[in-house]
Protein backbone atom coordinates (compact mmCIF):
# COMPACT_ATOMS: atom_id res chain seq x y z
CA UNK A 1 0.00 0.00 0.00
CA UNK A 2 1.26 3.22 -0.64
CA UNK A 3 1.72 6.33 1.83
CA UNK A 4 -0.02 9.14 0.85
CA UNK A 5 1.36 11.34 -0.99
CA UNK A 6 -0.36 14.81 1.14
CA UNK A 7 0.81 13.34 4.28
CA UNK A 8 3.48 15.39 4.34
CA UNK A 9 4.87 15.76 8.41
CA UNK A 10 5.92 18.67 10.06
CA UNK A 11 6.92 19.07 13.07
CA UNK A 12 5.60 22.03 15.88
CA UNK A 13 4.87 22.32 19.57
CA UNK A 14 0.92 20.56 18.71
CA UNK A 15 2.77 17.61 17.35
CA UNK A 16 2.94 15.98 13.80
CA UNK A 17 0.28 17.66 11.45
CA UNK A 18 -0.70 16.18 7.77
CA UNK A 19 0.04 19.01 4.90
CA UNK A 20 -0.82 18.83 1.68
CA UNK A 21 2.13 18.56 -1.03
CA UNK A 22 2.00 20.46 -4.37
CA UNK A 23 1.59 17.31 -6.58
CA UNK A 24 -1.69 15.85 -4.64
CA UNK A 25 -3.17 19.71 -4.26
CA UNK A 26 -4.28 19.47 -7.88
CA UNK A 27 -6.19 16.00 -7.31
CA UNK A 28 -7.97 17.06 -4.16
CA UNK A 29 -8.99 20.56 -5.56
CA UNK A 30 -10.23 18.40 -8.46
CA UNK A 31 -12.06 16.00 -5.90
CA UNK A 32 -14.14 19.20 -4.84
CA UNK A 33 -14.54 21.01 -7.86
CA UNK A 34 -15.83 18.35 -9.76
CA UNK A 35 -18.67 17.23 -6.62
CA UNK A 36 -18.91 20.95 -6.29
CA UNK A 37 -20.26 21.72 -9.92
CA UNK A 38 -21.75 18.04 -10.31
CA UNK A 39 -24.31 19.59 -7.64
CA UNK A 40 -24.36 22.94 -8.44
CA UNK A 41 -25.83 21.51 -12.34
CA UNK A 42 -28.34 19.22 -10.61
CA UNK A 43 -29.97 22.25 -7.70
CA UNK A 44 -30.07 24.82 -10.51
CA UNK A 45 -32.34 23.76 -12.52
CA UNK A 46 -34.90 25.38 -11.09
CA UNK A 47 -34.66 28.80 -9.47
CA UNK A 48 -35.87 28.45 -5.55
CA UNK A 49 -34.52 26.10 -3.32
CA UNK A 50 -36.01 22.40 -3.71
CA UNK A 51 -37.99 19.79 -1.31
CA UNK A 52 -40.62 20.87 1.59
CA UNK A 53 -38.23 21.68 4.01
CA UNK A 54 -36.17 24.37 1.44
CA UNK A 55 -38.11 27.58 2.59
CA UNK A 56 -37.78 26.40 6.02
CA UNK A 57 -34.15 26.53 6.25
CA UNK A 58 -34.70 30.11 4.29
CA UNK A 59 -36.93 30.97 7.46
CA UNK A 60 -34.55 29.85 10.05
CA UNK A 61 -31.39 31.97 8.02
CA UNK A 62 -33.53 35.34 8.03
CA UNK A 63 -34.22 34.76 12.19
CA UNK A 64 -30.55 34.02 12.70
CA UNK A 65 -29.53 36.85 10.25
CA UNK A 66 -31.45 39.61 11.84
CA UNK A 67 -32.60 38.07 15.29
CA UNK A 68 -29.41 36.55 16.27
CA UNK A 69 -31.57 33.03 17.03
CA UNK A 70 -33.07 30.45 14.75
CA UNK A 71 -37.15 30.60 14.98
CA UNK A 72 -38.01 26.85 15.62
CA UNK A 73 -36.15 24.38 17.49
CA UNK A 74 -33.29 22.66 15.95
CA UNK A 75 -29.45 21.58 16.31
CA UNK A 76 -27.57 24.94 15.71
CA UNK A 77 -24.35 24.42 13.97
CA UNK A 78 -25.81 23.60 10.78
CA UNK A 79 -27.56 26.87 10.20
CA UNK A 80 -24.31 28.53 11.46
CA UNK A 81 -22.58 27.01 8.14
CA UNK A 82 -25.30 27.99 5.95
CA UNK A 83 -25.36 31.59 7.37
CA UNK A 84 -22.27 32.89 4.96
CA UNK A 85 -23.56 31.80 1.94
CA UNK A 86 -27.11 33.29 3.23
CA UNK A 87 -25.60 36.74 4.07
CA UNK A 88 -23.60 36.46 0.81
CA UNK A 89 -25.94 35.95 -2.12
CA UNK A 90 -28.61 39.31 -2.22
CA UNK A 91 -31.07 35.92 -4.20
CA UNK A 92 -31.24 33.67 -0.61
CA UNK A 93 -32.27 30.71 -3.37
CA UNK A 94 -29.73 30.44 -5.04
CA UNK A 95 -27.08 31.29 -2.09
CA UNK A 96 -28.73 28.43 -0.13
CA UNK A 97 -27.85 26.53 -3.70
CA UNK A 98 -24.21 27.13 -3.64
CA UNK A 99 -23.94 26.38 0.00
CA UNK A 100 -25.66 23.05 -0.53
CA UNK A 101 -22.87 22.77 -3.03
CA UNK A 102 -20.13 23.82 -1.46
CA UNK A 103 -20.74 21.91 1.54
CA UNK A 104 -20.68 18.66 -1.18
CA UNK A 105 -17.78 19.33 -2.63
CA UNK A 106 -15.58 19.57 0.85
CA UNK A 107 -17.49 16.40 1.96
CA UNK A 108 -16.37 14.75 -1.33
CA UNK A 109 -13.05 16.31 -0.75
CA UNK A 110 -12.47 14.42 2.86
CA UNK A 111 -13.41 11.40 1.28
CA UNK A 112 -10.67 11.41 -1.29
CA UNK A 113 -8.01 12.33 0.95
CA UNK A 114 -9.34 9.80 2.90
CA UNK A 115 -8.60 6.96 0.72
CA UNK A 116 -5.86 8.71 -1.52
CA UNK A 117 -3.29 6.75 0.40
CA UNK A 118 -4.75 3.50 -1.37
CA UNK A 119 -4.83 4.73 -4.97
CA UNK A 120 -5.90 8.23 -6.32
CA UNK A 121 -8.43 6.10 -8.06
CA UNK A 122 -9.73 4.84 -4.96
CA UNK A 123 -9.95 8.80 -3.53
CA UNK A 124 -12.03 9.58 -6.61
CA UNK A 125 -13.99 6.63 -6.22
CA UNK A 126 -14.80 7.64 -2.69
CA UNK A 127 -15.72 11.15 -3.43
CA UNK A 128 -17.71 10.43 -6.76
CA UNK A 129 -19.65 7.86 -5.35
CA UNK A 130 -20.94 10.18 -2.81
CA UNK A 131 -21.82 13.00 -5.12
CA UNK A 132 -23.65 10.90 -7.19
CA UNK A 133 -24.94 9.33 -5.01
CA UNK A 134 -29.16 8.67 -4.68
CA UNK A 135 -28.87 9.13 -1.12
CA UNK A 136 -26.72 12.55 -0.76
CA UNK A 137 -28.82 14.16 -3.72
CA UNK A 138 -32.19 12.98 -1.92
CA UNK A 139 -30.82 14.17 1.64
CA UNK A 140 -29.64 17.94 -0.17
CA UNK A 141 -33.13 17.96 -1.45
CA UNK A 142 -35.27 17.63 1.83
CA UNK A 143 -33.04 17.40 4.46
CA UNK A 144 -30.00 19.88 4.43
CA UNK A 145 -29.06 19.66 8.19
CA UNK A 146 -28.21 15.97 7.94
CA UNK A 147 -26.81 16.40 4.27
CA UNK A 148 -24.22 19.05 6.20
CA UNK A 149 -23.55 17.09 8.98
CA UNK A 150 -22.01 14.49 6.60
CA UNK A 151 -19.22 16.89 6.85
CA UNK A 152 -18.18 15.35 10.35
CA UNK A 153 -18.55 11.76 9.63
CA UNK A 154 -16.53 12.11 6.49
CA UNK A 155 -13.85 13.98 8.98
CA UNK A 156 -14.40 10.45 11.08
CA UNK A 157 -13.46 7.98 8.09
CA UNK A 158 -10.40 10.82 7.65
CA UNK A 159 -9.16 10.07 11.32
CA UNK A 160 -9.85 6.39 10.93
CA UNK A 161 -8.19 5.51 8.18
CA UNK A 162 -5.56 8.12 7.79
CA UNK A 163 -4.71 8.98 11.83
CA UNK A 164 -1.13 7.14 13.47
CA UNK A 165 -1.28 9.44 16.30
CA UNK A 166 -3.50 7.36 19.89
CA UNK A 167 -4.45 11.10 21.13
CA UNK A 168 -5.16 13.17 18.34
CA UNK A 169 -7.51 10.51 17.06
CA UNK A 170 -8.82 10.40 20.27
CA UNK A 171 -9.41 14.56 20.34
CA UNK A 172 -10.34 15.18 16.92
CA UNK A 173 -12.76 12.12 16.29
CA UNK A 174 -14.73 13.78 19.90
CA UNK A 175 -14.52 16.67 18.09
CA UNK A 176 -16.21 15.37 15.04
CA UNK A 177 -18.73 13.42 16.95
CA UNK A 178 -19.89 16.42 18.74
CA UNK A 179 -20.49 18.57 15.89
CA UNK A 180 -22.67 15.55 14.10
CA UNK A 181 -24.49 16.05 18.05
CA UNK A 182 -25.41 19.91 16.88
CA UNK A 183 -26.29 19.31 13.63
CA UNK A 184 -28.62 16.50 13.12
CA UNK A 185 -30.14 13.73 15.59
CA UNK A 186 -29.99 10.95 12.63
CA UNK A 187 -26.31 11.90 11.14
CA UNK A 188 -25.61 11.84 15.31
CA UNK A 189 -27.30 8.62 16.25
CA UNK A 190 -25.38 6.32 13.01
CA UNK A 191 -22.20 8.08 13.99
CA UNK A 192 -22.31 6.43 17.27
CA UNK A 193 -23.38 2.73 16.27
CA UNK A 194 -20.69 3.49 13.12
CA UNK A 195 -18.15 4.50 15.94
CA UNK A 196 -18.99 1.63 18.20
CA UNK A 197 -19.28 -1.18 15.63
CA UNK A 198 -16.00 0.33 14.78
CA UNK A 199 -14.47 -0.05 17.67
CA UNK A 200 -15.92 -3.88 18.52
CA UNK A 201 -14.68 -4.80 15.19
CA UNK A 202 -11.16 -3.35 15.30
CA UNK A 203 -10.26 -6.47 17.70
CA UNK A 204 -10.01 -8.22 14.22
CA UNK A 205 -7.06 -6.57 13.01
CA UNK A 206 -3.83 -7.65 14.46
CA UNK A 207 -1.79 -5.13 12.86
CA UNK A 208 -0.45 -1.99 14.97
CA UNK A 209 -3.12 -0.06 13.19
CA UNK A 210 -5.81 -1.59 15.11
CA UNK A 211 -4.86 0.54 18.36
CA UNK A 212 -5.40 3.80 16.68
CA UNK A 213 -8.35 2.96 15.26
CA UNK A 214 -9.80 1.52 18.61
CA UNK A 215 -8.31 5.18 19.79
CA UNK A 216 -10.42 6.54 17.23
CA UNK A 217 -13.82 4.83 17.56
CA UNK A 218 -13.42 5.26 21.08
CA UNK A 219 -13.32 8.84 21.44
CA UNK A 220 -16.38 9.14 18.97
CA UNK A 221 -18.25 6.62 20.81
CA UNK A 222 -17.36 8.29 24.34
CA UNK A 223 -18.22 11.56 23.64
CA UNK A 224 -21.61 10.58 21.57
CA UNK A 225 -22.79 8.34 24.75
CA UNK A 226 -21.86 11.31 27.13
CA UNK A 227 -23.98 14.14 24.86
CA UNK A 228 -26.82 12.16 24.57
CA UNK A 229 -26.85 11.59 28.52
CA UNK A 230 -26.93 15.17 29.13
CA UNK A 231 -29.59 15.67 26.42
CA UNK A 232 -31.84 13.17 27.84
CA UNK A 233 -31.50 14.67 31.16
CA UNK A 234 -30.37 18.11 32.28
CA UNK A 235 -29.64 20.27 28.65
CA UNK A 236 -31.98 18.94 25.58
CA UNK A 237 -31.19 21.98 24.05
CA UNK A 238 -27.54 21.33 23.23
CA UNK A 239 -29.39 19.19 20.32
CA UNK A 240 -31.70 21.28 19.38
CA UNK A 241 -34.42 19.26 21.60
CA UNK A 242 -33.87 16.11 18.66
CA UNK A 243 -34.01 13.88 21.65
CA UNK A 244 -37.69 13.98 20.98
CA UNK A 245 -37.05 12.67 17.73
CA UNK A 246 -34.68 9.60 18.98
CA UNK A 247 -37.33 8.81 21.93
CA UNK A 248 -40.37 9.11 19.45
CA UNK A 249 -38.49 6.53 17.39
CA UNK A 250 -37.49 4.23 20.43
CA UNK A 251 -41.31 4.08 21.49
CA UNK A 252 -42.80 3.08 18.27
CA UNK A 253 -40.09 1.97 15.32
CA UNK A 254 -42.53 0.05 13.35
CA UNK A 255 -44.69 3.18 13.44
CA UNK A 256 -46.21 4.56 9.66
CA UNK A 257 -46.82 1.08 8.01
CA UNK A 258 -44.28 -1.19 6.19
CA UNK A 259 -42.47 -1.04 2.53
CA UNK A 260 -41.85 -3.98 0.27
CA UNK A 261 -38.37 -3.64 -0.87
CA UNK A 262 -39.31 -4.45 -4.44
CA UNK A 263 -40.73 -1.07 -4.48
CA UNK A 264 -37.53 1.08 -4.15
CA UNK A 265 -34.70 0.35 -6.99
CA UNK A 266 -31.81 1.29 -4.37
CA UNK A 267 -32.52 -1.59 -2.35
CA UNK A 268 -31.10 -4.40 -4.14
CA UNK A 269 -28.49 -2.24 -4.73
CA UNK A 270 -27.54 -1.32 -1.40
CA UNK A 271 -27.27 -5.17 -0.48
CA UNK A 272 -25.16 -5.92 -3.23
CA UNK A 273 -22.77 -2.84 -1.91
CA UNK A 274 -23.16 -3.56 2.26
CA UNK A 275 -22.34 -7.73 1.11
CA UNK A 276 -19.23 -6.53 -0.64
CA UNK A 277 -17.53 -4.62 2.15
CA UNK A 278 -18.84 -7.67 4.32
CA UNK A 279 -16.74 -9.62 1.85
CA UNK A 280 -14.31 -7.70 1.78
CA UNK A 281 -14.10 -7.12 5.59
CA UNK A 282 -13.88 -11.46 6.03
CA UNK A 283 -10.95 -12.19 3.54
CA UNK A 284 -8.67 -8.61 4.55
CA UNK A 285 -7.20 -8.19 8.09
CA UNK A 286 -6.65 -4.79 7.70
CA UNK A 287 -7.94 -0.99 8.79
CA UNK A 288 -9.46 -0.51 5.66
CA UNK A 289 -11.35 -3.96 5.31
CA UNK A 290 -12.25 -3.06 8.81
CA UNK A 291 -14.01 0.00 8.02
CA UNK A 292 -15.66 -1.30 4.95
CA UNK A 293 -17.20 -4.54 6.56
CA UNK A 294 -18.66 -1.60 9.50
CA UNK A 295 -20.18 0.30 6.58
CA UNK A 296 -21.55 -3.09 4.65
CA UNK A 297 -22.91 -3.91 7.78
CA UNK A 298 -24.43 -0.67 8.65
CA UNK A 299 -25.68 -0.25 4.85
CA UNK A 300 -27.94 -3.27 5.16
CA UNK A 301 -29.27 -2.84 8.20
CA UNK A 302 -29.92 0.81 7.25
CA UNK A 303 -32.18 -0.14 4.48
CA UNK A 304 -33.72 -3.65 5.45
CA UNK A 305 -37.87 -3.06 5.17
CA UNK A 306 -38.61 -3.91 8.96
CA UNK A 307 -38.86 -0.22 10.31
CA UNK A 308 -41.75 1.87 9.71
CA UNK A 309 -42.05 3.54 6.25
CA UNK A 310 -41.33 6.62 7.88
CA UNK A 311 -38.46 5.59 9.48
CA UNK A 312 -37.31 3.72 6.86
CA UNK A 313 -37.15 6.53 4.67
CA UNK A 314 -35.23 8.74 6.64
CA UNK A 315 -32.69 5.37 8.04
CA UNK A 316 -32.10 4.85 4.26
CA UNK A 317 -30.62 8.07 3.47
CA UNK A 318 -27.77 7.61 5.52
CA UNK A 319 -27.13 5.14 3.05
CA UNK A 320 -25.03 8.44 1.46
CA UNK A 321 -21.15 8.23 3.43
CA UNK A 322 -21.25 4.07 3.66
CA UNK A 323 -20.79 3.52 0.78
CA UNK A 324 -17.24 5.30 -0.26
CA UNK A 325 -15.63 3.51 2.37
CA UNK A 326 -16.78 0.55 0.95
CA UNK A 327 -16.34 1.12 -2.63
CA UNK A 328 -13.40 2.97 -2.33
CA UNK A 329 -11.03 0.05 -1.14
CA UNK A 330 -12.29 -2.26 -3.00
CA UNK A 331 -11.61 -0.21 -6.52
CA UNK A 332 -7.71 -0.38 -4.69
CA UNK A 333 -7.28 -4.03 -4.63
CA UNK A 334 -7.46 -4.23 -8.62
CA UNK A 335 -4.03 -3.66 -10.54
CA UNK A 336 -2.99 -2.61 -13.38
CA UNK A 337 -5.10 -1.05 -16.05
CA UNK A 338 -8.14 -2.79 -14.52
CA UNK A 339 -8.29 -0.28 -12.02
CA UNK A 340 -9.62 2.16 -14.20
CA UNK A 341 -12.18 -0.31 -15.16
CA UNK A 342 -13.44 -1.02 -11.96
CA UNK A 343 -13.72 2.80 -11.38
CA UNK A 344 -15.68 3.27 -14.09
CA UNK A 345 -18.11 0.52 -13.64
CA UNK A 346 -18.75 1.69 -9.80
CA UNK A 347 -19.72 4.93 -11.31
CA UNK A 348 -21.41 3.52 -14.03
CA UNK A 349 -23.25 1.66 -11.58
CA UNK A 350 -23.76 4.80 -9.10
CA UNK A 351 -24.96 6.84 -12.01
CA UNK A 352 -27.76 4.20 -13.14
CA UNK A 353 -29.77 4.17 -9.84
CA UNK A 354 -29.27 7.97 -9.23
CA UNK A 355 -30.62 9.16 -12.35
CA UNK A 356 -34.10 8.79 -11.64
CA UNK A 357 -33.98 10.65 -8.46
CA UNK A 358 -32.76 13.37 -10.37
CA UNK A 359 -35.52 13.84 -12.04
CA UNK A 360 -37.54 14.18 -8.78
CA UNK A 361 -35.63 16.89 -7.13
CA UNK A 362 -37.42 19.87 -7.80
CA UNK A 363 -39.01 22.54 -5.29
CA UNK A 364 -42.53 21.82 -3.20
CA UNK A 365 -44.32 24.12 -5.57
CA UNK A 366 -44.26 25.37 -9.15
CA UNK A 367 -43.27 28.05 -10.24
CA UNK A 368 -46.32 29.03 -11.30
CA UNK A 369 -47.36 28.87 -7.84
CA UNK A 370 -44.52 30.42 -6.63
CA UNK A 371 -44.95 33.23 -9.20
CA UNK A 372 -48.51 34.05 -7.86
CA UNK A 373 -47.19 33.64 -4.30
CA UNK A 374 -45.18 37.09 -5.28
CA UNK A 375 -48.64 38.74 -5.95
CA UNK A 376 -49.95 38.31 -2.34
CA UNK A 377 -49.46 41.73 -1.18
CA UNK A 378 -51.56 43.32 -4.09
CA UNK A 379 -54.53 41.75 -2.27
CA UNK A 380 -53.58 41.56 1.25
CA UNK A 381 -52.10 44.63 2.87
CA UNK A 382 -49.19 43.95 4.72
CA UNK A 383 -49.61 43.64 8.63
CA UNK A 384 -52.31 41.42 7.83
CA UNK A 385 -53.05 37.50 9.28
CA UNK A 386 -52.90 35.09 6.83
CA UNK A 387 -54.32 31.50 7.65
CA UNK A 388 -52.36 29.24 5.41
CA UNK A 389 -54.01 25.13 6.37
CA UNK A 390 -51.25 23.72 3.68
CA UNK A 391 -47.75 23.14 5.03
CA UNK A 392 -46.48 23.28 1.60
CA UNK A 393 -47.93 27.32 1.08
CA UNK A 394 -47.00 28.06 4.50
CA UNK A 395 -43.77 27.11 4.70
CA UNK A 396 -43.12 29.47 1.23
CA UNK A 397 -45.19 32.15 2.26
CA UNK A 398 -43.46 32.39 5.86
CA UNK A 399 -40.54 32.64 4.08
CA UNK A 400 -41.05 35.39 1.78
CA UNK A 401 -43.26 37.41 3.63
CA UNK A 402 -42.68 36.09 7.68
CA UNK A 403 -41.55 39.78 8.53
CA UNK A 404 -44.78 41.23 6.79
CA UNK A 405 -47.59 39.19 7.55
CA UNK A 406 -48.84 37.00 11.23
CA UNK A 407 -48.76 33.51 9.64
CA UNK A 408 -51.40 31.08 11.25
CA UNK A 409 -52.11 27.11 10.52
CA UNK A 410 -55.48 27.68 12.49
CA UNK A 411 -58.41 29.50 12.62
CA UNK A 412 -58.10 32.43 15.18
CA UNK A 413 -60.32 32.12 18.59
CA UNK A 414 -62.28 33.67 19.29
CA UNK A 415 -63.61 34.24 16.22
CA UNK A 416 -64.19 37.92 16.63
CA UNK A 417 -59.95 38.38 16.12
CA UNK A 418 -60.55 38.15 12.18
CA UNK A 419 -60.12 41.37 10.96
CA UNK A 420 -57.76 41.97 8.21
CA UNK A 421 -58.13 37.83 8.11
CA UNK A 422 -57.45 36.50 4.73
CA UNK A 423 -57.16 32.30 3.69
CA UNK A 424 -54.78 31.12 1.09
CA UNK A 425 -54.63 27.46 -0.04
CA UNK A 426 -54.10 25.57 -3.63
CA UNK A 427 -57.10 25.37 -5.99
CA UNK A 428 -58.21 21.92 -6.15
CA UNK A 429 -57.99 22.00 -2.20
CA UNK A 430 -61.27 24.24 -1.08
CA UNK A 431 -61.56 24.17 2.33
CA UNK A 432 -64.89 22.41 3.43
CA UNK A 433 -66.61 25.32 4.82
CA UNK A 434 -65.70 29.52 3.91
CA UNK A 435 -67.40 31.53 5.97
CA UNK A 436 -70.35 34.03 5.72
CA UNK A 437 -69.57 37.42 4.74
CA UNK A 438 -66.18 35.97 2.97
CA UNK A 439 -64.86 37.71 -0.28
CA UNK A 440 -62.52 35.98 -2.70
CA UNK A 441 -59.93 38.41 -3.66
CA UNK A 442 -57.38 36.64 -6.04
CA UNK A 443 -58.55 33.46 -7.94
CA UNK A 444 -55.31 32.34 -9.85
CA UNK A 445 -54.69 29.44 -12.00
CA UNK A 446 -52.73 27.37 -8.79
CA UNK A 447 -53.63 29.73 -5.52
CA UNK A 448 -56.78 31.42 -4.33
CA UNK A 449 -57.05 33.96 -1.50
CA UNK A 450 -60.27 34.36 0.46
CA UNK A 451 -60.87 37.61 3.10
CA UNK A 452 -62.48 35.94 5.73
CA UNK A 453 -65.72 37.36 6.84
CA UNK A 454 -67.29 36.90 10.55
CA UNK A 455 -69.16 33.43 10.20
CA UNK A 456 -65.31 32.44 10.51
CA UNK A 457 -66.41 29.96 14.25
Amino acid sequence: MQSPLFLNRIGGSLGTVPIVSRSELPHLLASFFLAYIILLAVYTRYPIVYGIDGPYYLIQLRSLSSEGVIKYPDPPLTYYLLLPFYLLFPDKNLGLKFAVAFYGGLTSLLLYAAFRRVSRFSGLTAALSFVISPYTLRLANDFLKNYVSLLFLAAFIYLAVNEEDCGRAVIFSSIAAAAAALSHVLTYGVFAIFALLLFASSYLVKSGSARILRCCSAGAAATSMILLAIALSVAPQIVGYDTVKLLSFIENPFGGGSRSPLTRIDFPASVLLGSAGLVYGVLRRSRLSVLAMVSGLLLILLNLPILGRSWLFRFSLMSSIMIPPIVAPIVGEVRGKAKLTAFLLILGFMTMISLPAINALKPSISMGEYRELQRIPEYAPPGSKLLIPGVRLRYWIEALYGERYEILSKPLTPPSQIENLYMIFERGKLPRRIPRGSEVVFKGEYVMIIKLGRGLG
